[in-house]
């Protein structure tokens, strides 16, 4: 019941909404909204086994959006489950369907209409374009092998060219399918507005470690860098998931090795951004 109390129904699913009442689509609308609705509560129950902090559950036409309090650092275990919860729902519901078809307490049309936009929200969430659970999984399968950073930009990169390449389509194929554009609107959206936050997920990643919250490290990752180069640039390098030892390098030799919690420090509480490695240890 406290997730219930989360919810907030996005203007675009009101517009379709409205749409499907002007059109006397009111029992679509309510499957739509019972779908989306399932698929989103998914992620929330998921996210809230793991003790993650859900801000609120957006409701969108395809899926929906769980804000959570939590910036990079949780396993990736949690993050691959949390992100494929949604997803999962529409396998349940598909089978209950089916299941209350063939008993004969669903009309066969009703089957069909409730399959097909399961199939629809269920592929439309999967493409690679943030924020669609699709583009999450892109982040996570960039995260493992790129500094977090790195694999934040690289994902709203792909998938803007997703998007572009999907509007290309869309205008051939179905020009005149409005939700489609209302859609592919929202995540062009979504997508500026991501991209303009990069500075921002980064420093609340970078925060989140520097306060604790770890999110248990999987292995240790060893970076060298010269002495004058900026604790902020180094601090770009840092991975998702691993610990990291910096190795400090000047004229060629190995000077000193710092860890990573010493970089931190200097970056938020003695405000040294732009100051070089060999600040620390000369």
């Amino acid at each position: 019941m406290a997730l219930l109390g989360k919810l907030h129904v996005h203007p675009l699913l009101w517009l379709i909404g409205g749409i499907a009442v002007l059109t006397a689509h009111f029992k679509q609308l309510c499957l739509l909204f019972f779908i989306v609705l399932v698929h989103e509560l998914g992620h929330a129950a998921a996210a809230a086994f793991f003790s993650w902090r859900v801000k609120r559950i957006l409701l969108l036409p395809f899926g929906g959006v769980a804000e959570v309090e939590e910036h990079g650092n949780r396993p990736f275990r949690e993050e691959w489950i949390v992100t494929l919860a949604g997803p999962a729902q529409h396998l349940w519901l598909v089978a209950a369907a089916f299941f209350l078809w063939k008993a004969g307490m669903m009309d066969g049309g009703s089957w069909e209409l409730f399959f097909r936009y399961n199939a629809a929200i269920f592929a439309l969430n999967l493409l690679p374009i943030w924020p669609l659970d699709g583009g999450k999984l892109l982040f996570l399968l960039l995260s493992y092998r790129r500094p977090f950073s790195d694999a934040h930009r690289n994902t709203v990169a792909i998938s803007a060219a997703a998007l572009a390449f999907g509007v290309v389509l869309l205008f051939v194929l179905a020009p005149r399918q409005l939700d489609l554009w209302a859609i592919a609107a929202f995540l062009a959206h979504a997508l500026w507005q991501e991209q303009k936050q990069h500075p921002y997920v980064v420093m609340r990643f970078l925060l989140e470690r520097y306060y604790g919250n770890k999110g248990g490290y999987t292995k240790l990752r060893t970076i060298t860098a010269p002495a004058d180069e900026r604790i902020s640039a180094v601090l770009q390098r840092f991975y998702r998931g691993q610990k990291h030892a910096i190795i400090v390098v000047r004229d060629g030799r190995e000077r000193a090795t710092l860890d990573e919690n010493e970089l931190l420090h200097a970056f938020f509480a003695e405000k040294q951004a732009d100051a070089p490695l060999g600040a620390l240890i000369y």
